[in-house]
């Protein structure tokens, strides 16, 4: 009975390392969705008197909290915001710092993605797939008592094996791709808080 449950269980190892090595064959490509306008660095205005900062922030998925993918993205969104020129730097123990709070959640957009993607893997990519993920970032900024929110929402399409990427839009691996992604989302909000305000002396 015992070597039953072995030879299963040895099957059953056999079988995901065959799957894992068809995967690594296949090609991915992917496409940052145009909708989300396009926001410089330079389409920034500093504040008069701009504050420090402590930046905090979340990558979740589907809802859930993602560690691996927090700390993997944690450096690039500091950057960004240190990049939009918005605050005077960013360290929460300053006096008179505010809070930005940024929370990115990657939200599967296609139906049976994973499925689709398995098929694929099984089939050395010569079907092809396509499969799309929706990112929301959630930004609110807090300062001597008030709290300003901005949602912007972004996509990523990616392309697995042989199939044809959306018309018009430059390829990119996968890293450089959701790298973009997440700078246009903290620029977009930062642009968006800025409009409303947010980073406003408030004794001005």
């Amino acid at each position: 009975m015992r070597s039953k449950t072995g030879l299963r269980a040895l099957r059953a190892v056999a079988a995901l390392l065959m799957c894992a090595s068809l995967s690594a064959c296949l090609t991915m490509k992917s496409y940052v969705d145009p909708a989300l306008p396009v926001v410089a660095q330079d389409q920034f205005t500093a504040p008069r008197a701009p504050a420090p900062v402590l930046v905090l922030f979340e990558f979740r998925t589907k809802g859930s909290a993602n560690a691996r993918a927090t700390e993997a993205m944690r450096s690039r969104v500091i950057a960004a915001v240190a990049q939009s020129h918005q605050f005077g730097q960013i360290d929460g123990n300053a006096p008179n710092a505010g809070q930005l709070r940024v929370v990115i959640d990657n939200v599967p957009l296609t139906d049976a993605a994973a499925a689709k993607g398995f098929g694929t893997g099984l089939t050395l990519g010569l079907a092809g797939s396509m499969v799309t993920d929706g990112y929301v970032c959630t930004a609110s900024y807090t300062r001597a008592g008030k709290t300003i929110q901005a949602t912007v929402k972004h996509a990523l399409h990616t392309t697995i094996g042989n199939k044809a990427g959306p018309a018009g839009l430059p390829a990119r691996t996968p890293a450089e791709a959701a790298n973009v992604v997440v700078d246009q989302l903290v620029f977009n909000a930062l642009n968006t808080l800025a409009a409303q305000g947010a980073f406003a002396d408030p004794a001005a």
